[in-house]
């Protein structure tokens, strides 16, 4: 029937889904490590000002306190650019899930075409076989009728 017509391309569909799917998966781990990084620098940055205004309530030489300030500069610029690889990669998780669910929905969309053509199918050949069931009846019963009047 229908089913074995579109099979290829039932698992051709498959087999690409199953392939977006794995590609959102590795992009939503991505997107997750860049995260946990970025609230671990985060955090960092966060210790290392307690740390330094601990220190200062002891006293700090310009020197250190210049050091110390040039160090959270450079906290501060990683976290931007851990922000923005954050952002990429969500983005990309995001697009990566649109593509598997639209491919998603055209599997579904396909295996419900091939359904509907496999019962439509079916129905048609129900039919066919009524009609020849019934005829071969009439037959049955115009003989009868023909071998009681003789």
């Amino acid at each position: 029937m229908a089913a074995h017509r579109f099979s290829l391309i039932i698992k051709v569909q498959r087999e690409r889904e199953d392939n977006l799917q794995a590609q959102f998966i590795k992009a939503q781990q991505y997107y997750q490590q860049a995260e946990q990084k970025y609230q671990g620098l985060a955090n960092y940055r966060t210790e290392y000002i307690q740390q330094s205004q601990r220190q200062g309530s002891k006293g700090l030489q310009s020197r250190q306190y210049s050091q110390y300030v040039n160090f959270i500069g450079k906290l501060d610029q990683a976290l931007i650019q851990q922000a923005r690889v954050v952002h990429q990669a969500k983005a990309a998780a995001q697009q990566r899930k649109q593509s598997w669910l639209k491919m998603q929905t055209k599997r579904k969309a396909l295996e419900l075409l091939v359904e509907r053509a496999d019962s439509a199918a079916l129905q048609l050949l129900e039919r066919q076989q009524q009609s020849l069931s019934d005829e071969y009846a009439g037959q049955q019963f115009y003989r009868r009728q023909l071998t009681q009047d003789q």
